[in-house]
């Protein structure tokens, strides 16, 4: 049976070779997360990356009063990984955290980037899962320094469904910059 990340370099890489495929199988190990449970404390440089199979991750940053501001949710199906600390081995305040108990492929970062180097699927697959959240990224970004509290809201709404059904508002209200109180305002406004 067809492991969700060997359908997923199917579904980016055309026509990928089957030892390109059993060589990015061979550096994941399937892993079970509790909630809660981190996958990378904030400080420390990232060892590992994940792509979960089942369950649902955090990226969160902790400011200078020690609040918890959540950046991102990411969903099963999706790569877990601190990029900064991925690219250029620094630490770095992202922690990673998961939401619920969930399962992921995880593989050490040299294994990853020894594959980089010499398994050109691997190597699309990566690039466009950049390409996506650099995309991703951007949109949040230009909505954060020219739109309101409102089309923020309605980002997430018409972008990621699914986070307003499965994750606390909490979550929501820090990535989009409101309080829990002004999102709930947001949401029986719309």
């Amino acid at each position: 049976m067809e492991s969700p990340l060997e359908t997923l370099v199917r579904a980016r890489v055309r026509n990928p070779r089957e030892e390109e495929i059993a060589a990015i199988n061979g550096i994941f190990t399937q892993r079970d997360f509790e909630k809660g449970e981190l996958f990378k404390k904030n400080g420390s440089v990232s060892k590992e990356l994940a792509f979960i199979i089942k369950g649902s991750a955090r990226a969160v940053i902790i400011n200078s009063m020690g609040n918890e501001i959540t950046n991102a949710i990411i969903e099963k199906n999706h790569f877990l990984a601190d990029l900064i600390s991925v690219r250029d081995s620094s630490a770095t305040a992202f922690m990673l955290q998961f939401l619920e108990d969930s399962t992921a492929l995880v593989a050490s970062i040299s294994a990853h980037r020894k594959l980089l180097e010499t398994n050109l699927a691997y190597n699309i697959l990566i690039r466009e899962h950049l390409a996506d959240e650099a995309a991703k990224y951007s949109k949040r970004q230009i909505l954060f320094l020219t739109g309101s509290a409102k089309e923020r809201y309605a980002f997430i709404v018409s972008n990621y469904p699914n986070l307003l059904i499965e994750f606390p508002l909490k979550f929501i209200a820090n990535m989009i910059g409101v309080t829990p109180t002004q999102l709930s305002r947001l949401r029986k406004k719309v």
